[in-house]
């Protein structure tokens, strides 16, 4: 009955001539839940949602604690409520990409934010729900895009809006259910601005291929096959920078055969690589589990895999390297927009573990600036500059002052709690990062012997959605300084640290001087130096 009811208002909502509908309406919070869509009469709300979590776990409405489901007017107060929805029901248990339509009472003219109440724990609800239009860019493109496979929905999000955080990244995104193996979407753009698209059901597992394309003024085709990693784009720049990609690929795949040859023939890992790849399997301390496996990871290639080995991967990096060589002469010759991701890309790398692997550097710097001067108002132009301002944090510059809330909410600057000290830990973490926190608690003892004696230590969090994960870690782990928190990289406080998208990292710093003395140390380095400036 309640089905034929629902069916009823959603014939009698398409046949309203006062309907009122705002696509991708904005949204203070959003996560398991997400609204594409609202449609207004003066009979009936309908939101066009998306629900989704991670294979291994499910999520389940059964409203507040009254049981009750509605949406909250923020002017009047009232509760507009939860008439019934298609494709879910209350108190029944749902997996994966769930899109689904959700009908309420007709909300009066006096609200033009709602809350979406759909269950007791803040993650199934939607906060600051606007029923009016978003404010665009100066321009829109319209993205027509095909979707191959079975994906159920897409998220389709700002490049400067995904990043390591991609679990917050949902805020910011529009998130598309995909109808007859695709979907349409207007989006905001000052130009030509960067997106990236990713499959819901592999942005629930973080595991996941990004579609990025350059959204420019107008309309471009976008076709994604998700599971195959595979892409095509109309528009000049976004065929360039596809083409650049593939340029890259072609080399690699050159040499998988040999790769997997080598492998299967046990001829891949040095005899050094693989006992320490061994030990760190067996060890059963987490931390002296991840140390093992820094090192492993960090070995130079000529140390960690087999003499055959290397040499195929030294002809491959070989070609790698030329072929940057001439795109970024390229990129030179003719500066556009479509060689920026390539330039970006060069760039952001030898900031990573993998550093200047091409010897790229002095080729490299002249044109990224080149390029973050010329695409100034571009997003990921500005991303670059970020990237050239926060390569100046290194041993022996200064360090970069900042202010930031602790858990409570009230608000430090950096540079006054380090005040009189004689030596300072940064410690930038996450409650979600394991190496963070065993790196962390080895540093106690080290500030319980020399806090007195002029050691000081203020830790950051980088944190998701809200501070549950963190106010149990802090409690469990048992800090015993100044705890920080970044919520949601409001202050982008990795990025100018140059800490990337990594969950954390650690500077050690003379503040009399306000120099950078040591980065990402080892405990023992760090002991070293509280020893050496503080007895």
């Amino acid at each position: 009955m309640k089905r034929i009811l629902l069916m009823f208002v959603l014939v009698l909502l398409s046949s309203c001539g006062g309907k009122k509908v705002i696509e991708y309406p904005s949204v203070e919070t959003q996560s398991v839940l997400t609204v594409n869509r609202v449609e207004l009469t003066d009979s009936v709300t309908v939101l066009h949602t998306v629900a989704q979590t991670n294979p291994a776990g499910w999520f389940r409405f059964d409203g507040d604690e009254q049981g009750e489901c509605y949406l909250l007017g923020r002017g009047s107060g009232k509760k507009y409520m939860f008439r019934g929805s298609e494709q879910m029901e209350l108190g029944k248990k749902y997996s994966g990409v769930v899109p689904m339509t959700l009908c309420f009472d007709p909300i009066g003219s006096e609200d033009k934010i709602v809350d979406v109440i759909m269950d007791k724990s803040e993650t199934l609800n939607v906060k600051g729900l606007s029923l009016q239009r978003r404010k665009c860019e100066p321009y829109t493109c319209h993205v027509k895009a095909k979707i191959e496979g079975d994906t159920k929905a897409v998220m389709v999000c700002r490049y400067d809006n995904f990043d390591g955080n991609i679990s917050g990244a949902v805020r910011h995104s529009f998130i598309a259910p995909v109808v007859d193996g695709g979907f349409e979407i207007d989006l905001p753009t000052s130009g030509d601005d960067f997106y990236v698209m990713v499959a819901m059901e592999d942005y629930v597992r973080s595991a996941m291929w990004v579609c990025e394309f350059i959204a420019q003024k107008g309309e471009i085709d976008v076709t994604c096959n998700f599971k195959e990693n595979d892409k095509q784009l109309s528009g000049k720049d976004n065929i360039l920078m596809t083409e650049l990609t593939q340029r890259g690929i072609d080399i690699s795949m050159k040499y998988m055969d040999d790769f997997e040859r080598l492998r299967n023939e046990g001829l891949s890992e040095s005899d050094y690589a693989k006992q320490l790849r061994l030990q760190a399997e067996a060890e059963k301390d987490r931390g002296k589990r991840m140390d093992l496996y820094n090192i492993l990871n960090t070995l130079p290639d000529s140390v960690r895999y087999c003499p055959e080995y290397y040499a195929v991967r030294l002809q491959q990096t070989e070609e790698l390297k030329k072929l940057q060589y001439e795109i970024i002469e390229e990129a030179v010759a003719n500066v556009s927009i479509g060689y920026l991701d390539f330039v970006s890309n060069m760039y952001s790398m030898l900031q990573s573990p993998f550093g200047d692997r091409f010897e790229l550097r002095g080729k490299i710097e002249p044109v990224a600036q080149l390029y973050a001067e010329k695409f100034a108002n571009n997003n990921k132009g500005k991303r670059l500059a970020e990237y050239i301002e926060a390569s100046k944090v290194k041993v022996g510059n200064k360090y970069i002052d900042f202010e930031a809330p602790d858990m409570e909410g009230d608000m430090f600057r950096f540079s006054q709690m380090i005040k009189g000290s004689r030596i300072v830990v940064l410690d930038l973490w996450a409650s979600w990062c394991g190496p963070c926190r065993v790196q962390a608690m080895k540093n106690i003892p080290i500030y319980e012997k020399y806090k007195d004696k002029g050691m000081c230590v203020v830790s950051v969090a980088r944190e998701r959605n809200n501070l549950v994960g963190l106010e149990k870690a802090v409690a469990k782990d048992g800090y015993k300084w100044p705890v920080l928190v970044e919520l949601d990289d409001r202050i982008n406080l990795w990025r100018q640290y140059n800490a990337g998208d990594s969950g954390g990292s650690i500077y050690v710093i003379d503040p009399a001087t306000k120099k950078i003395l040591a980065i990402n140390p080892t405990t023992e380095e760090i002991e070293a130096l509280v020893k050496k400036y503080c007895e």
